[in-house]
């Protein structure tokens, strides 16, 4: 996002929040603050849109449900509306995240495919990598595990073009590490064991302690399945004993919840109720009602396991009390997705509806209104390009001029309506052969048309302006005061040749013109082909 627009003090706010982020959640909440209120207050979407975004991105990693859905829905809006799509992709992930841990996987889904969509819109590798990753999170939770699989390698083989990106390495390690995961999940222990090797080479130490613990978590899963305890136990005291106090819980419950798993089926109580006592209140303070559902649920089989029955009996009454208010809020979290879809079908309706008004205002600008050619502005711009590829590649060009042959006795005796039928006609013969030869056509003014050919040889050149001048003749207009034919023609010339260094577009055209004037002296319904140097042979067509 580009803030040079805005005054000192605005960006200042901005550069704190981008520098703060990571360590100073108050200084970046005022700011942000002050962001939004500045924002409201000139009607800026792209000002609110980012302030509403950092706002909810640290709450989330606050664990504050109630004010991270808040300020993330109202960015999604306000972003969209501002065009800001590297962000809304990071909206659409981060309400994806946090509706799988509400316990609806639709929904989730739902928005990671609108963020698939504007990542390839928009071109935005990283952020697709990013909802790749997710989306096989959530097949993986799913037990999906063939999509699972098919949107890690998807990711992968996007980051292998994106090796010198900031992210790559973190990228790597979330990749790798999830297909371990997925491959032990299905058994598949002897698949999943180069992806755990990978894991653990070397630069370890540069790697995060919320990743390390992830891994740690992977190798409990790996060798409980294999059977090897001493590996296992010592992966669940390394946990142990790096878990901290805080962790942002939506970006590993699921991984914590599979380790806890594991832990129920073996002697390891102690950790099992490390990692209870670290989510539980992040889960409680997050207001998801489903997580909270899924940490007692924990606690349930615990006390089942160990035959603790007036916990257990406790555990269920709250399991119970839960669920019924989960009910509600699973009804009110798809009212609130219903309202922001709307609300975000209805901005890309006006954008899209803005976007054909100036298409159209495009088109008027560069079109001929009669015959919907291309007009001389255009034809200005397709020139400049065309001669500066053919000079650059020594590529040969042809430009012709043609008008109508004694058009004005045309319009003086038929009418002005029948004059502009009598045009449009010879457009669309034009148009026609010249879409069939890959060229363009212009209206030049009057009765006077414009062809440039790329690429094309002299004999190329000279057989469509006589395919041209044939089609023209087939029509069959009638023209009774022609002073020659008593149908309508058209006279030809055209400037082949190289475009050399100095050369412009005009210099053919003038010379084209030339060409017209000099077959117009010998003879009409015809055509003239020549050189820049108007010395050198010429093909003339046949007289009348």
């Amino acid at each position: 996002m580009e803030f040079n627009q805005y005054n000192t003090t605005v960006q200042q706010w901005i550069h704190t929040v981008l520098e703060n982020r990571e360590t100073n959640a108050d200084v970046v909440l005022e700011c942000c603050r002050d962001i939004i209120a500045y924002g409201r207050e000139t009607d800026d979407p792209k000002l609110m849109g980012f302030g509403f975004f950092y706002g909810g991105e640290i709450y989330y990693e606050l664990n504050d449900g109630a004010h991270f859905f808040h300020m993330m829905t109202e960015a999604l809006t306000y972003l969209d509306r501002a065009e800001e799509w590297e962000l809304v992709v990071r909206c659409y992930n981060f309400l994806g995240i946090a509706s799988m841990s509400r316990g609806n996987p639709s929904l989730a889904l739902d928005y990671y495919m609108n963020g698939l969509k504007d990542s390839d819109t928009y071109d935005l590798p990283m952020q697709k990598i990013m909802i790749l990753i997710n989306m096989g999170l959530l097949y993986l939770e799913c037990g999906h595990y063939a999509d699972s699989e098919n949107s890690f390698l998807e990711a992968y083989q996007i980051l292998q073009t994106k090796q010198k990106d900031e992210k790559y390495n973190f990228y790597m390690y979330a990749f790798y590490g999830n297909m371990a995961e997925c491959l032990i999940l299905q058994d598949r222990l002897e698949e999943a064991k180069p992806y755990l090797e990978y894991l653990h080479k070397d630069g370890w130490e540069q790697v995060a302690l919320t990743e390390r613990l992830f891994i740690d978590i992977v190798d409990v899963i790996y060798y409980h399945k294999m059977g090897d305890v001493q590996k296992r136990n010592e992966s669940i005291q390394m946990i142990h004993q790096n878990l901290p106090d805080n962790l942002t819980v939506l970006d590993f419950f699921s991984d914590y919840y599979r380790c806890c798993l594991v832990l129920l089926e073996t002697d390891q109580d102690e950790s099992f109720w490390r990692i209870i006592e670290v989510i539980e209140p992040q889960v409680v303070n997050f207001k998801i009602i489903n997580l909270q559902l899924k940490v007692l649920s924990l606690k349930m089989k615990f006390y089942r396991k160990h035959n603790q029955n007036a916990e257990y009996l406790q555990a269920a009454g709250l399991y119970y009390e839960l669920s019924e208010r989960n009910e509600v809020v699973t009804r009110n979290m798809l009212s609130s997705m219903i309202t922001l879809r709307k609300n975000l079908e209805n901005m890309r309706k006006a954008r899209m509806k803005a976007e054909r008004k100036n298409l159209v205002l495009q088109e008027r600008s560069e079109q001929d209104p009669l015959t919907r050619m291309a007009n001389r502005f255009r034809l200005n711009d397709y020139a400049e390009e065309v001669f500066a590829y053919s000079q650059e590649n020594d590529i040969p060009v042809a430009m012709e001029i043609l008008d109508i042959d004694y058009f004005k006795e045309y319009n003086d005796n038929y009418g002005h309506q029948e004059g502009d039928r009598c045009l449009v006609s010879i457009a669309n013969t034009i148009r026609n052969l010249v879409e069939e030869a890959e060229g363009f056509c212009a209206r030049y003014g009057g009765d006077e048309f414009v062809i440039i050919y790329a690429n094309v040889t002299w004999e190329q050149a000279v057989s469509y302006a006589e395919e041209l001048r044939r089609r023209v003749l087939a029509l069959e207009m009638e023209h009774r005061f022609s002073k020659a034919l008593p149908v309508v023609m058209i006279s030809q010339g055209v400037c082949w040749g190289i475009p050399r260094k100095g050369n412009r577009s005009w210099d053919f055209l003038h010379a084209a013109d030339n060409m017209l004037y000099r077959v117009k002296k010998f003879s009409r319904n015809n055509y003239c082909v020549g050189g820049l140097d108007e010395t050198e042979d010429v093909t003339m067509g046949t007289t009348l």
